[in-house]
């Protein structure tokens, strides 16, 4: 299991590569990687 420490700097690390891409394809995967992570850590579907 990884910590919450771990967690977040992955969170901020795809927020980051989110904000600098251009290409379309890679904004809607890294919006699903993120709406993923927030699944996998609430049991939320988003």
């Amino acid at each position: 299991m990884k910590s919450v420490q771990e967690i977040e700097e992955y969170r901020k690390e795809i927020e980051k590569r989110l904000a600098e891409t251009e290409s379309m394809n890679a904004i809607k995967y890294y919006q699903g990687v993120l709406k993923a992570l927030d699944w996998v850590i609430t049991g939320i579907d988003v």
